[in-house]
């Protein structure tokens, strides 16, 4: 990948393997302590779902859910290779997870060489480790939710199995997008200017396409946070480009604007079918219920008392970054792709919601904890270059304030793991 990542030795790989083993393990574990829950979304997907793909017709199933990346895998453990049903859900969970961590791993060593910063490989794993587990701040005297850890929602949700299957394929694609804006801002004939994957931004595009349409397969709530943003984004440069009358709009929106389009396509269309099949042709969504705007916030009201609060719980590390040095975050296209998807997915949680009963099941929430991730991912990625350059004693006080923070966020991922499967060794 790089010369620095070349020199690692077969040995240095051992600590970042044995953190993949530790997720298998522990991933493994919560699926097969959640499956015999009813209420569970794991036991719906394998109990509900699962089985309306192999009821009357194949049809039929495929409208009650029609994103199946997470449930074809499953059908092939349990139905070819003849895995009991509970084994085939858990491993898949753990294929997705690790995948993830694996992911990061990679993005985490391709920044780290694009910033010329060295990072053991030790490192680099635990650091990923870190950011596929990390789980929102719960005190209980300071309650932000109606149970614990409601309504202060994750950036890794380890008990909804679409939202991890989606969630490597858009950390793939949050590296493309900064690719293919690098490729747009300066573009360089030998790809140097590259960040994450090299190929020049024809190739970036095809390859964001195709992992967008992937995204949208494991579930589409990723791609419905993500293109608006993007689209808001080069919106936006487009309107600069007018109001200074630089003369380069028209090409702009030519060269940049309809491009970036037509690559959303693909994702769109499959989006337009899997929506027709929840609202039209009478899947999951058949009992009357659709898209509604709702009052301010209501959806997220019933799921926290404090909604400040619940945010700061859930992103006080990027919130130290805006805060700290937020000017220099939002001139990259990294910090401002970060924030403008945690704002459209804020936006769409707050006023976005579904008719009838489905209304308190806050589907809009989900991607809003898409945009979530972008902002950690854009932020952590940003503090690592904060603390290659950092100096002066203040800049070294918000380094071990960001660490601590992301410490603790860890701490409290091991305590969810820990609840999830019985262990009694922590203290809550």
């Amino acid at each position: 990948m790089n010369e620095r990542i070349q020199k690692w030795s077969v040995t240095d790989y051992i600590p970042i393997m044995l953190f993949a083993l530790v997720l298998s393990y522990v991933m493994y574990g919560m699926a097969m302590k959640q499956l015999p829950q009813e209420l569970s979304d794991l036991n719906g997907h394998v109990y509900v779902y699962l089985a309306a793909f192999t009821g009357i017709s194949p049809l039929e199933g495929w409208k009650m859910a029609p994103y199946f990346l997470w449930h074809a895998p499953v059908l092939f453990l349990n139905r070819i290779c003849q895995f009991p049903i509970d084994v085939s859900a858990s491993a898949v969970c753990s294929l997705f997870l690790v995948g993830s961590y694996l992911v990061t791993v990679f993005m985490i060593c391709r920044w780290s060489s694009h910033i010329d910063k060295k990072l053991s490989p030790a490192l680099t794993g635990f650091i990923s480790f870190a950011l596929t587990i990390l789980q929102p701040v719960w005190i209980g005297f300071l309650d932000a939710g109606t149970a614990r850890i409601t309504g202060s929602f994750s950036i890794n949700p380890l008990f909804n199995p679409t939202q991890m299957a989606a969630r490597p394929f858009a950390l793939i694609c949050f590296m493309l997008m900064i690719d293919y804006f690098t490729l747009t801002d300066h573009p360089s004939e030998n790809n140097d200017s590259n960040v994450f994957f090299k190929g020049n931004r024809r190739l970036i595009g095809i390859l964001l396409s195709v992992f967008l349409l992937i995204s949208a397969l494991a579930k589409p709530v990723f791609a419905e946070m993500f293109i608006p943003a993007v689209g808001l984004i080069m919106l936006g440069k487009w309107i600069a480009l007018i109001v200074n009358k630089s003369g380069r709009a028209g090409k702009f929106f030519t060269k940049t604007l309809v491009p970036a389009f037509c690559i959303a396509i693909p994702c769109l269309l499959c989006i337009l079918v899997q929506f027709s099949a929840y609202f039209l042709f009478g899947g999951s969504y058949g009992g009357g219920e659709g898209l509604i705007i709702t009052g301010w916030l209501e959806v997220w009201s019933h799921f926290s008392e404090n909604i400040p609060l619940s945010i700061l719980f859930s992103m006080s590390f990027p919130i130290l970054i805006l805060v700290t040095d937020g000017r220099n975050f939002l001139k990259t296209s990294m910090g401002q792709l970060g924030t403008v998807s945690w704002v459209t997915g804020f936006l769409e949680c707050a006023l976005l919601g579904e008719g009838g009963d489905k209304l308190l099941h806050g589907d809009f929430i989900w991607p809003m904890l898409f945009g979530m991730l972008m902002l950690w991912a854009a932020a952590l990625l940003h503090f690592l270059k904060m603390e290659k350059h950092a100096s002066s004693m203040a800049a070294k006080g918000v380094l071990i304030a960001g660490w601590i923070l992301i410490l603790i966020h860890l701490h409290y991922g091991f305590l969810y793991i820990a609840e999830n499967l019985g262990w009694t060794f922590f203290i809550f």
